[in-house]
Parts: C-alpha cells; structure tokens; sequence
C-alpha cells in the first residue's frame, strides 16, 4: 500500500493488497487468496480485484530456496522481495485500464498493538497481529489512459493476520496512516463491533522510537461524506491530538475511490494540512454507527 506519489506536483495513490485465508476444499486444507489493485489520480480512480487458490499454483507466497527470492504473487500480479523479507521489493500489476511497476526501498519494522497483539475489541477476543513498516521510498512509474508516469514518493506496508475469522458483516473499521514528516508516521483506527468502538493511536519515528497515544487525547470527527452504493462514507476529517501538537485538516485527492468489489469499501490517498504537511492513506469500512 503506497500513499501518494508525485511528478511534477501531481498527486497519485497506489494500493496492492493481498489476502488469503485456509479452506476445506475436498477434504483437504487451501490457502485461497484474493487482492486489489488500485491507481488515484486527482481525475479517475482504477482497480481491480483478483482471486486464486494457491494449489492451481495461481497465487501463494513462496518462501527463499533455490536462489529464489521471496514472493507474493496472485496470477501475473506479484510483490517481489529481496532474500527472506518482503524489503527491498517491487510491485507489479498491470491490468487492461492501469498498471504500475514501484521500488520499494528498505524500512525499519514497528509493532503495533501490544507487542505486536493488536487488540479489535476491548476484550481482545478480536484481534491480529500487526506490524507496519511506514518509511518506504519509492521508485517507479504508473501506467493509465496510455500514458507512462514515472514517480517517486513514500509508501507505507501493513501486515496483519487475525486471531480468528472476522463477520464481515458484524464490524466497520476507520483506518488512517499518515507520513507526518520524513522522519514521523501516525497510525490510527477505529473498530466498531458489537456495540461499542475502540480507538488506537501511535507515533512511530524514524529513530525507532514508538509513542502510544491514549484514546481520550485523540478527537478524530468527519466533516463531509459521499454516498457509494447504499452507503455514506465521511471522506472529510478534522483530527486533533493536543498532547502531540497535531491539529489536522484531512482530504482525499480524489472524493472517488470507493472500491466496487466483492465485498465493497473506500480506500484512497489523503492529504492533510495544518500542523503538518501529511499524505496518506484512509480506509472507510462497514456500517456506520448511529449517533
């Protein structure tokens, strides 16, 4: 997941993300995989959604031997690794109305949640574990309405496996990842399940150091919302976090990047003004809760 890159002070977004979960099919345990793709630019939005089983040999990630790398991949798109870890990299997908070809350069790892248990719900029967990595360079070009763009920008990799299967029907979620400055990333989201909601914050720096925001420092309201489907999604936000000097405004690049798919949600790049000159990315997903 790349936040917003440039050329030229245009502003693009990229995401790639891939999932997978295990199976019954004929008796026998499969991993099936499925990913999205997505280009923003500040006129259109492109994506597209793939799926695969990985013992058609369709999709998986193959782990180093044989002097191969590692690799994520789901039929011809793939994330390339470099020896035993997925940094440095590079991302392929090329799909008929957009493509990109990224670099991705090395990034320190942060754990997230409690040493890397990442809690859903207050009492913690619904969690993952979590890391990110949020200070990627990256290098590259992408590829729409027939024309190639080289950029360079940040990007920002999440990795999460949860501890049990999530309802999707059951939970929403706000996610936000913002690269504050060259050297600061804030994560935050907010889970809503069964009737209540969890806020989570934290600061991670480029020095390694990790700064955990209590949730009644952290005012995180939205300001305008778009209608996709049956849904309105609040694609504005006003964040204050006093404690860390952080006042923000925060607006997509492009109110449309809302991702028709299978199980539909909005997910775009962001930047913000205020307090600091941030990019990022927000991810809007589920019901929303009734005030």
């Amino acid at each position: 997941m790349s936040p917003p890159t440039c050329e030229d002070d245009k502003e693009f977004g990229v995401q790639f993300t891939l999932f997978s979960s295990a199976d019954l099919i004929d008796n026998k345990k499969q991993r099936v995989f499925f990913a999205h793709a997505a280009l923003t630019t500040e006129k259109r939005f492109y994506h597209a959604e793939r799926y695969a089983r990985s013992d058609m040999g369709h999709a998986g990630v193959k782990s180093p031997g044989n002097g191969q790398d590692w690799l994520a991949f789901i039929d011809h798109w793939r994330f390339n690794g470099t020896g035993r870890a997925p940094l440095p990299g590079k991302i392929e997908v090329n799909e008929p109305t957009f493509s990109y070809s990224l670099n991705l350069s090395q990034s320190d790892y942060f754990l997230q949640g409690d040493q890397g248990f990442s809690r859903k719900n207050n009492q913690g029967d619904l969690a993952s574990y979590y890391y990110s990595a949020p200070f990627i360079q990256v290098s590259g070009n992408v590829t729409f309405e027939g024309k190639q763009v080289s950029v360079t920008g940040t990007a920002w990799l999440d990795r999460e496996w949860s501890s049990n299967f999530f309802e999707v029907d059951e939970i929403g979620w706000d996610w936000l990842a913002l690269h504050l400055d060259k050297n600061t990333a804030l994560t935050l989201y907010r889970m809503r399940s069964n009737g209540e909601e969890l806020l989570y914050g934290r600061l991670m720096h480029r020095s390694g150091k990790q700064t955990n925001i209590d949730p009644a420092e952290i005012s995180w309201e939205p300001r305008t919302t778009r209608k996709f489907g049956e849904q309105d999604y609040p694609i504005t936000w006003h964040l204050e976090i006093p404690s860390q000097n952080i006042s923000l405004d925060i607006q997509p690049i492009n109110d449309n990047q809302f991702l028709n798919t299978r199980i539909p949600y909005w997910e775009g790049a962001v930047t913000a003004s205020g307090s600091h000159s941030a990019k990022g990315y927000l991810e809007l997903f589920g019901k929303r809760r009734e005030k």
